[in-house]
Order: C-alpha cells, then structure tokens, then sequence
C-alpha cells in the first residue's frame, strides 16, 4: 500500500515557491515613505540590498520545506500535506519529508497513513531510534504487533542497557494489548530484574496481575 498523491496535476517546487512568494510580498513596498522631492537616490540606492531574484534549486527546496514545517505548526494540515507530497516528488529520500507526514496523518486521525509514513521513514539509512520507536509506537496503536515487536526485539540485540528495559517493557505491553498476561507479565519481571526502580514497568507488572488473578 501505497501513501495517496493529492491531485493530478504535478507543480514544481518553484511554481509552489512563486505562490506563495506573491501572497507574502503583496502589499509590501521598499520604497521610503518620504515624499519624492526629498529622496536622495543615489544614497538610499547604496543603503537598499538587491533582493535576490531566484533562489538555488537546493534554497528553494529547503524553503519550501520549512514552509510545510510552519503549516504543520500552524495545524494547517492539509496545505502541509500539499506541500510535503510535492516535496516528496522531488526528494523521496529526504527522511524528514516522512516525519512530517508521519505527524500530519496522526494529527488528521489517520493513523493507517501515518504507520506508513514511519515505516517508509524506516526504510532509509539515516533512521534513528526515534523513528523506530514511532513506527514500533503507532504499530502498537493499529493492532500491527508483529511490526512493533520486532522492532523492540532489534533493541534487545544493542548494547545498551536502558534500550533493554524499555524493549522488554514495551513488549510486555504488547502482549497486554493480545491479553496475553503471562507472557506480559513475564516481561514485565524481566524488565524490572535489570532495572528494579523503573516505574513504568511496575505499574504495569501490577495492572497485569490485577488481570491473571
């Protein structure tokens, strides 16, 4: 399955950029608000920087990134949809094209897209931990345990100590949501035989008892 692409004509990022360029510079004016007679041009000609009439492919892209980044805080969801799909034509390596829309679909409620764009997000070199855990996350979110728990059996395969407990935590919790106590229970105990004072563990460890018993 594939992420829909919203509509049928395809724009360049500089026809994108051009739109909304004119929207922003509408109404605006660089000339001084004193009357004609009293400009002296040649000095306000040195003050006054050209503005730079194109932008370099790489600048136009990365503004039209940071414009679907101010969309999405601006919980413009759909415009910042536009605009990361039209992104993506250009650069569908670019990982945080993924991560925005990864956030964009969750914040619709759409959560089946969202899962995709983590897992697409998972599939480029440059992933981080933080992209596995979103994926693993929404996974848990959708009922698609296989995806989170192989996810968190990778993290009981590093060497790193705190990323084992959080691993056998998150698969006790996978085997909770499966009502499969036993096995979430004995999850639970592992994670807390390597880190005795963790609390998300116990809490769970006690809501898990509540239910075999």
């Amino acid at each position: 399955m594939n992420i829909d692409v919203l509509g049928h004509h395809d724009l360049s990022v500089k026809a994108v950029l051009m739109a909304v360029l004119l929207v922003l510079l509408s109404g605006c004016s660089q000339m001084p608000k004193k009357p004609v007679s009293q400009i002296d041009y040649a000095k306000y000609s040195q003050q006054v920087k050209p503005l730079a009439t194109e932008l370099g492919e790489k600048e136009e892209y990365q503004f039209a990134l940071d414009l679907a980044r101010l969309e999405v805080d601006r919980k413009r969801y759909q415009r910042a949809e536009m605009l990361l799909q039209k992104l993506r034509k250009a650069e569908s390596k670019d990982i945080r094209l993924y991560r925005l829309l990864g956030q964009v679909y969750e914040a619709q409620k759409k959560n089946d897209r969202a899962l995709i764009a983590w897992q697409e997000a998972n599939k480029l070199a440059d992933k981080t931990l933080d992209d596995e855990s979103e994926m693993a996350r929404l996974s848990l979110v959708e009922g698609q345990y296989s995806i989170a728990e192989n996810v968190y059996q990778g993290w009981l395969k590093k060497q790193d100590a705190t990323l084992h407990v959080s691993a056998l935590n998150n698969l006790g919790f996978s085997a909770l949501l499966q009502k499969r106590y036993v096995q979430a229970q004995n999850y639970f105990e592992q994670a807390l035989q390597q880190d005795p004072l963790n609390g998300k563990a116990l809490n769970n460890l006690k809501l898990v008892k509540t239910l075999v018993n």
